[in-house]
C-alpha cells in the first residue's frame, strides 16, 4: 500500500472513531436526560447575581409579554425551536411542571427562536402547550441571554434575578429537577 492510500486509511478511521464517539456520548446524554442516572440535574449558577435580562416579545395572540411584569414568581424561562428534537422532548415533561407548580408561583415561558408564527401555533397545538409560548424572529431575547445552543433553559427567582441556567435537554420530570425548582418556589425575594 501506498503511503497515500495508509494516510487516506488512517483519516478514514479516525474519523469513524470519531462518528462513533460523537454518537455514543449523544446515546448517554439522552439516556441520562431520561432518568438514568448517568446525567445529574446540574444548574450553572453566576458567579455573581444579576437581574434577568429584561426583554419584550409578543406571544402567538399577539399580546406583549415582559419578564419584568413576572416579578413575584419563579420563572423557567425556557430558548426552543420545532426542528430542535432534544427541545420537543422536553415539552411534554414541561408542561406538567407547569400545570402542578403554576399554582405555588412558577411560569414557564417557552421563547420560540427564530421561527414562523403559523408553525409555531400548529406545533403547540400538536403537543398541547397550555404554557405561554413568546415568538423571538431575530433572536434578540435570546442573545440577550448569551444562549449558546438549543434547548437553553434559564431559571430567575421571584425578585427578577437570574440563579442559574442549564444548556441541553433535561428531564423535567426527574427528582432532582423537582428539587431545585421546589427550593425557588420555597425561597422568599
Amino acid at each position: 500500500m501506498t503511503r497515500r492510500g495508509l494516510l487516506e486509511l488512517g483519516a478514514g478511521l479516525a474519523l469513524a472513531i470519531g462518528a462513533l464517539a460523537l454518537a455514543a456520548g449523544w446515546g448517554s446524554s439522552r439516556a441520562g436526560a431520561r432518568g438514568s442516572g448517568v446525567r445529574p440535574f446540574e444548574v450553572t449558577r453566576p458567579v455573581a447575581l444579576a437581574p434577568a435580562p429584561d426583554f419584550e416579545l409578543t406571544d402567538l395572540a399577539g399580546r406583549p409579554a415582559r419578564l419584568q411584569d413576572l416579578r413575584g414568581r419563579v420563572v423557567l424561562l425556557n430558548v426552543w425551536a420545532t426542528w430542535c428534537v432534544p427541545c420537543r422532548e422536553e415539552i411534554p415533561a414541561m408542561e406538567t411542571l407547569s400545570r402542578d407548580l403554576a399554582p405555588r408561583g412558577l411560569t414557564v415561558l417557552a421563547v420560540n427562536h427564530k421561527e414562523d408564527p403559523t408553525l409555531v401555533g400548529r406545533f403547540t397545538r400538536e403537543y398541547g402547550v397550555t404554557f405561554r409560548v413568546l415568538l423571538d424572529p431575530e433572536g434578540e431575547g435570546a442573545a440577550r441571554y448569551r444562549l449558546v445552543g438549543l434547548p437553553g433553559t434559564y431559571f430567575i427567582d421571584r425578585s427578577g434575578l437570574l440563579v442559574g441556567s442549564v444548556l441541553g435537554l433535561r428531564d423535567w420530570s426527574s427528582p432532582e429537577a423537582r428539587r431545585y425548582l421546589d427550593q425557588l418556589l420555597a425561597a422568599r425575594s
